[in-house]
C-alpha cells in the first residue's frame, strides 16, 4: 500500500485545485483581470478571421540596388578625376541588359583611372565567392556594370526575410494575438490574422513601406520648370497640391532611428511623433544641422513631405519631433511603422479572405 505524506498530499491537491482555478475564465464570461491571460488563445481556424497573401515587389528592389549603384559611381567618378556622362536603363524588366548600369567616358584615356576608382564600389568577393558585379569596358571608354544572377537571388532573398521580420513588428505592435506569418514561394508572403474582421487598418500599417529620410530642400530651383540634377520636386502633405525642391541626396536614413513614439506638443497640444537616432545617425544628423543653419530640412516619408521645418540651432541631442495634421491614431500608426522599419519593397495584397469561425464551433463545442 502506497503511503503519502501529509505535505506531499497538500502539494498535490493544491496544484490540482490551482489548475481548476486557472481553467474557469474558459468556461465563464466573468472578468479575470489578475490573471496573466484569460482564456486559450484560439486561432483562425476556430476563432475566424483575416487572411491576407502579399506579394513582394521583386523589382522595386532591383530599382532600388541600381539607384545606389548609380549614386556610387557618381562619387567615384568625381573622387577619380574623369567626368562621366552616365547612361542608366529605366525600369527593370526581364530582359537581361536592364540589370545592368552603363556610363561612357569623355576621355578614353582614363579608362584605368575609371576602373580603379569602381574597385570600391564594385567590391571584392570572398574566396570562393562569385563576383555580385561584373564590369565590361571598352576601348571608346563605355563601361557596363550588370548584376551577377546570384546577386540579384540573394538580394531577393534578403528582401522577403526582412519584409517578413518587419511585417511581423508591425501586426506585434498593432495588438493582434498569435498572427501567422510565413513565407511562401519566391516573392509572397502569407499573413493569418485571428479575430480580425476588418484589417483593413492592418493592411494600412502593412503595405506603407514606410521609408523615411531627411533631405535639405533647394531653395534655388524653380518649381514652374523641369527639376535640376539632383534634384525632385516631391509633394507636401496637406491642403493643396504643393510641391517641395528636395534634393536627391539623402542627408541622414531613417534606418538610424533608434526609437518613435506619439505624443502631444505641450506648447500647441497637437499630435506629435518624437524620434531619436543611434549614435551612427544622431552624429549624422548633428553634422547636417551644423553646417545649415538658416536652412529647410524636409522630412521625406515614402516621397512625399510631411514636413520641411527650417534648421534654427544645430541639433546635437539625436532628437527630434514630427508635427503635421495628426490625429491620434495617424501618430500612433506613423510611430510604430518608423520603429519597426521600413520595408525593402512595396507589398501588394494578391489576396483577401474573412474567415468566420462556423466551421470550429463545432470543434470548440
Amino acid at each position: 500500500m502506497m503511503y503519502f505524506t501529509r505535505l506531499k498530499t497538500a502539494v498535490i491537491l493544491g496544484l490540482c485545485l490551482l489548475g481548476g482555478i486557472l481553467c474557469i475564465p474558459n468556461v465563464m464570461n466573468a472578468p479575470f483581470d489578475w490573471l496573466p491571460w484569460r482564456h486559450v488563445h484560439l486561432g483562425l481556424d476556430l476563432r475566424g478571421g483575416s487572411y491576407l497573401l502579399l506579394e513582394v515587389d521583386m523589382r522595386s528592389v532591383l530599382r532600388d540596388r541600381l539607384a545606389s549603384l548609380e549614386d556610387g559611381i557618381r562619387q567615384a567618378m568625381r573622387g577619380s578625376g574623369p567626368t562621366a556622362t552616365p547612361i542608366f536603363h529605366s525600369v527593370p524588366t526581364r530582359q537581361l541588359d536592364l540589370n545592368q548600369v552603363r556610363f561612357r567616358l569623355r576621355d578614353p584615356a582614363k579608362l584605368p583611372d575609371a576602373l580603379a576608382a569602381l574597385k570600391p564600389v564594385i567590391g571584392t568577393p570572398e574566396i570562393g565567392a562569385v563576383a555580385d558585379i561584373d564590369v565590361t569596358s571598352t576601348p571608346d571608354g563605355d563601361i557596363t556594370l550588370t548584376l551577377s544572377p546570384t546577386a540579384m537571388r540573394n538580394r531577393a532573398t534578403a528582401a522577403i526575410q526582412q519584409s517578413i521580420e518587419i511585417v511581423r513588428r508591425r501586426i506585434d505592435s498593432s495588438g493582434v494575438v498569435d498572427p501567422l506569418i510565413a513565407r511562401q514561394g519566391d516573392s509572397r508572403i502569407v499573413v493569418q490574422l485571428p479575430g480580425i474582421e476588418d484589417p483593413n487598418r492592418i493592411k494600412q500599417l502593412i503595405g506603407q513601406t514606410a521609408k523615411m529620410t531627411f533631405r535639405l530642400v533647394d531653395t534655388t530651383a524653380n518649381l514652374d520648370g523641369p527639376p535640376p540634377a539632383g534634384v525632385d520636386f516631391l509633394p507636401l502633405e496637406g491642403p493643396g497640391n504643393q510641391r517641395i525642391a528636395v534634393r536627391r541626396r539623402i542627408d541622414v536614413d531613417g534606418g538610424d532611428l533608434k526609437d518613435a513614439r506619439a505624443g502631444n506638443n505641450p506648447s500647441t497640444g497637437e499630435w506629435v511623433v518624437n524620434f531619436s537616432f543611434n549614435s551612427v545617425g544622431a552624429r549624422r544628423f548633428a553634422d547636417i544641422t551644423r553646417a545649415n543653419v538658416g536652412r529647410p530640412f524636409a522630412i521625406v516619408l515614402d516621397d512625399k513631405v510631411i514636413s520641411a521645418p527650417r534648421i534654427n540651432e544645430p541639433i546635437t541631442q539625436g532628437s527630434g519631433q514630427i508635427s503635421g495634421s495628426f490625429t491620434a491614431a495617424s501618430a500612433t500608426d506613423l510611430a510604430v511603422l518608423l520603429r519597426a522599419g521600413a520595408l525593402p519593397a512595396p507589398l501588394t495584397v494578391v489576396e483577401e479572405r474573412s474567415i468566420g469561425p462556423e466551421l470550429g464551433a463545432d470543434a470548440i463545442r
